[in-house]
């Protein structure tokens, strides 16, 4: 998924300064701001019992899908239902369906229950909708996050995975995995300069290509995926929830600007709840009816004691921190709170390529192409 503040790139970086400090690879490792959960995956690999948490609900999915499956879904019931099943495999396999993360670990079977079931609905007909008509070309808004084609598909397919969550057929996992698997296919064609912000006025070449379900793979582990968990809550809200597991590590990966992400992937988050016959669409770009929620890590007059607060409810032996030198938190702060609240402090200072949603521009004038990544590795006292 193309992700603001992605930390896929700064992997070798994590595991340099985990590696360099002795972590051991074991004990629950705590992903508390997890996106779309490349670092909770990163910790899964290692050896962590991985725990992800985002208050988003398409990331809660996305975290569903890597974290708490080790294998691909197997769609038991599904596939048990006679009717169900006589109508998905007579469906022609795909055996060319796009898998992400790619080429990471393994070769998917493509005679699996997953790949039928990714191909049956791949082979859906095109449907109208709330969703089609609130977010896609040819709808009744006028709004273009999607091309015609693609919001049918996009339509049909959501629909059936909500009737056989219903109709009790899936589990909530696999349901998990389908939604998320449906998020980052659509995210691949979506009409937009890069965010949900606003879409195009125009339906770029790249948005008009017919989308292609991928398969997520989830990442093994030698532990029980039942040990694996993700969480869709607030940050404060999950460490008090935990204050009685003890945790090896807890990574902190916080907006670190006045960005604030539900505006930027509201249509993804509809997409994962699919719930627009709750609220009506708001404005030129559609947003959902908590546009306005914000968070403290996001407002320079409330990040300070956010952190703080966070930091007092860790009962973590170790916490991971990453940040950017364009921060709310200067890095003075930033090493004050560590030193109040850590008996021993590990700094690094990585260069980093700045993203960019656009061009220079009148209305946004970036800085420079580099900042500078902070990540620091404290043990707690």
């Amino acid at each position: 998924m193309n992700y603001i503040g992605s930390k896929f790139s700064l992997l070798p970086e994590i595991k340099r300064i985990l590696d360099n400090n002795d972590i051991p690879a074991n004990g629950i490792a705590l992903d508390l701001f997890a996106g779309t959960g490349v670092v909770a995956r990163f910790l899964k690999g290692r050896g962590h019992i991985a725990y992800a948490n985002d208050w988003q609900y398409y990331s809660y999915l996305t975290c569903v899908a890597f974290i708490e499956h080790n294998e691909l879904p197997a769609f038991e019931t599904l596939l048990s239902d006679n009717c169900w099943k006589k109508e998905i495999n007579r469906s022609h396999l795909l055996p060319d369906l796009p898998v992400s993360p790619p080429g990471e670990r393994r070769k998917p079977d493509h005679n699996s229950p997953a790949v039928r079931v990714l191909s049956y609905l791949s082979r859906l007909p095109e449907e109208p909708g709330g969703f089609y008509n609130a977010y896609c070309e040819g709808g009744k808004s006028g709004r273009m996050y999607f091309s015609k084609e693609n919001g049918l598909r996009i339509q049909a397919i959501r629909d059936k995975i909500e009737l056989w969550h219903k109709e009790q057929l899936i589990t909530p996992e696999e349901k998990g995995w389908l939604v998320a698997s449906l998020i980052e296919s659509a995210d691949r064609v979506a009409n937009t300069a890069s965010v949900y912000g606003a879409y195009l006025k125009h339906v770029k070449l790249s948005a008009r290509k017919p989308m292609r379900l991928h398969l997520l793979d989830p990442v093994p582990s030698e532990h029980d995926a039942e040990q694996h968990r993700a969480f869709c809550m607030d940050s404060e809200s999950m460490l008090s929830a935990l204050d009685q597991t003890r945790i090896k590590l807890v990574y902190i990966d916080p907006p670190y600007n006045s960005r604030q992400y539900n505006a930027n992937y509201h249509i993804l988050e509809t997409i994962a709840r699919w719930d627009l016959a709750a609220f009506e669409p708001r404005g030129v770009t559609g947003l959902r009816k908590w546009g306005e929620r914000k968070s403290k890590f996001c407002l320079k007059t409330k990040a300070g004691e956010a952190f703080r607060r966070l930091f007092s409810a860790m009962n973590s032996e170790y916490v991971l921190f990453s940040y950017n030198n364009e921060g709310l938190l200067s890095r003075n702060e930033l090493e004050a709170l560590f030193d109040e609240f850590c008996s021993r402090t590990s700094f690094l200072e990585i260069p980093y390529r700045r993203f960019r949603a656009d061009l220079d521009g009148d209305n946004r004038v970036y800085k420079g192409d580099d900042t500078v990544e902070y990540l620091v590795l404290g043990k707690m006292k």
